[in-house]
Parts: C-alpha cells; structure tokens; sequence
C-alpha cells in the first residue's frame, strides 16, 4: 500500500471515530438528562422498614401472603368468595370489596396488614423525604391533617384555655418513632418510609392504636405541606403498578 492510501485510510478511522465518540457523548448526556428528569426506580431499602415485623414478613413474602389467617366469607360480584390468606384478601380488594358486613372486628384485623405488605412490596426509594430521620416523628406530628384520618381513630383535642382553639397534643419520641396523644389512648407508629404512588416523594406507612382497635394508614405531602392520611385498601388498588401477590 502506498503513502497517500495509508493517509486516506487514517483520515477515513479518525472520521469514524470522532462520529463515535460524539455518539457516545450525545448518549450520556441524553442518559444524565433523562435521569434528572424521571425518578429514580431503586427498590425500597431493608433500612427504609423500621418495623421488624413488617421487615421479616416482607423477607418472607411469598409466605407471608399466603399462610393461613382467620377465615370468612364476602360476597362478590362473582359470587362468595372464602377468605383464608392475604393473597385471597388483595384479590377481594380488587373486585371491588372494601368490606364484609357481619365480621367481627378481630377477623379483619388479621387481614389489616395486607395491603401494608404489597405497598412495600412495590415501593421505590424515594428521590425528596419529608425530614431527616432523626426528627421524622415530630415533622409528621407537626404537619398531619387530623381530619383525613379515619373518625374513629383521631387523636384526642385539647385546649389550652378557654380562648384557644382544640388542638391535638402529642408527645413524640423520635427513637421509637413514635406519636402519642398527652392522656396516652392514641397512638401512631411509623412503620416504614417509601415511594408507594410511584411519584418518587416519600410516603409514610403508619399503625395508629386506640383501645383495642387498630388501622393503617398512608401519609402523604400535600401541595401545601400538610399530610394527608389514605388507607392502604385504596391506595394498593389504584397504583398504576401491577398486582403481584407472589
């Protein structure tokens, strides 16, 4: 081969490689722009789980939603239907079944949980959280909408005088995670933090105690701050994400 073909040769790689590497610098902009753009899709880290019980059921899950609870009945629109596991409750919820008339409360307390379990199970790491975790409890005390929780499991309202508006009053122990009311027959445990709507801000999963009687709830941040409590039920039905029960 002689000089000017070698020459031509070397102009023709330099040509193909400069077109290249602008290839590959317009892909890693485009990637670092995308990225910027949508959220991130991590998984919910174990860490995220401050419940024990929710972490071990959540590591077992394939067990976990299948192992047998209390058994009853609902009719649905398919006809009645036996309820004996999580799996068959989530599959209840989504033909529609919020409730079964005549059961006693003890009953649909061993199903409470469910929902709480496929939310985790969908969940994505939040890209914006609501507080550090250090003073989590206390954001969440200063910031919830009493009035979207479910009536009956509203904390207590006091006065402080006779001129000042009824309020909650809580004590919040930030180790624990969590908020009490002052008399101490009303509770809230922060169960675990995650991006349960798919949006990437961090939502809370939350157990409240009154008496003998039990709920979970989601809080999320409203525009203006304040967090609005949904129950589970709702919020595992109407997820944009598919309903994976094993």
């Amino acid at each position: 081969m002689n000089g000017p073909e070698k020459s031509d040769d070397t102009r023709t790689f330099v040509f193909l490689a400069g077109i290249a590497a602008a290839g590959l610098a317009v892909a890693i902009g485009f990637h670092l722009i995308w990225g910027a753009l949508i959220p991130r899709n991590d998984p919910l880290p174990k860490a995220a789980i401050f419940d024990p019980a929710l972490r071990l059921a959540l590591s077992e899950y394939g067990t976990s939603v299948t192992e047998t609870r209390a058994v009853f009945t609902a009719s649905t629109p398919q006809g009645t239907r036996t309820v004996s596991n999580c799996s068959d409750y989530m599959k209840l919820l989504n033909q529609g079944v919020r409730a079964a008339p005549g059961e006693p409360d003890e009953v649909l307390d061993a199903y409470r949980n469910c929902p709480v379990l496929f939310l985790l199970r969908q969940a994505r790491q939040p890209v914006t959280y609501l507080a550090p975790l250090s003073h989590l409890a206390g954001t969440i005390a200063e910031r919830l909408d009493v009035a979207t929780l479910p009536a009956e499991f509203r904390p207590p309202l006091e006065a402080k005088d006779d001129n000042s508006p009824f309020r909650p009053r809580y004590v919040v122990d930030e180790e624990k995670l969590l908020i009490s009311s002052a008399d101490g027959s009303w509770s809230m445990t922060i169960l675990a933090s995650g991006s349960f709507s798919g949006d990437g801000r961090e939502d809370i999963a939350a157990r409240i105690d009154r008496g003998r009687s039990r709920r979970y709830v989601i809080l999320s941040a409203r525009p203006d701050g304040s967090l609005a409590a949904r129950s589970p039920e709702s919020l595992a039905m109407t997820t944009a994400l598919p309903v994976r029960l094993r």
